[in-house]
């Protein structure tokens, strides 16, 4: 599948690209994510678009296939997990990879203004900030804030058999999830007219495989099982 550059508009001083015509579809993009991530896991990338010409064509415009919230964890980088290059992935990133207002905020723009059909949240195994909210503690500065987002995966982990620290990354990706798909009046309304998917993955650390998971957490589930809303 080609990654299409489309044609930029300017309106209210923001530029805003692309024909939701000329995107695939959030099937389409899914099954690109998945590829990639198994180029990644096998070690061998095609690196596609990383190009001095793509450099040059991307600096009067946009037009990503989908946004990812993650985490601003070195070791998570979106494009080279999923094997893409410049211009291919809106990057939205914080540690937790929590939606605040912020957070909400580029999505909304990647969803209304450059046409992403797909929206996926994903944490990984070993998250710092997870680690640190089960830990709990004092901590200093704006942490706290970031604890605080976390709070509800901790809550629920504390009720659930296995690995603690893993059923809050996989909580946490549910919960943000969730969270975007009622977001309003943005995101919630694309949702319920079949413009958006939102979906949620973690990703392994150990192996680089990302698993796609259902709303109640468990891994392995493809992403129409999980979300079967969005069909």
């Amino acid at each position: 599948m080609r990654w299409i550059d489309a044609s930029s508009l300017v309106a209210v001083g923001i530029v805003a690209f692309g024909a939701r015509e000329s995107l695939p579809s959030a099937d389409a993009v899914l099954a690109e994510l998945k590829a990639g991530n198994a180029h990644h896991v096998a070690k061998k990338y095609e690196r596609p678009h990383q190009t001095a010409a793509r450099q040059q064509a991307l600096a009067s415009s946009q037009s990503p296939h989908c946004a990812i919230l993650t985490c601003a964890d070195s070791r998570v980088p979106p494009e080279t997990i999923f094997d893409k290059g410049l211009g291919d992935i809106f990057d939205v990133r914080v540690a937790g990879n929590v939606a605040g207002d912020d957070e909400v905020a580029s999505l909304e723009y990647a969803a209304e203004h450059l046409h992403v059909p797909l929206v996926v949240v994903m944490g990984h195994t070993h998250c710092g900030a997870v680690s640190a909210a089960l830990e709990g503690g004092t901590l200093s500065g704006k942490l706290p804030d970031l604890i605080a987002a976390l709070r509800p995966a901790v809550e629920q982990s504390a009720h659930e058999p296995g690995d603690r620290l893993d059923n809050a990354v996989r909580d946490n990706v549910v919960h943000v999830v969730e969270q975007l798909r009622a977001a309003k009046p943005v995101l919630s309304e694309l949702v319920a007219t079949g413009k958006l998917r939102i979906v949620g993955a973690v990703y392994s650390l150990e192996t680089g495989k990302v698993e796609w998971l259902s709303p109640g957490g468990a891994k392995g589930a493809t992403p129409y099982q999980a979300y079967p809303n969005f069909r």
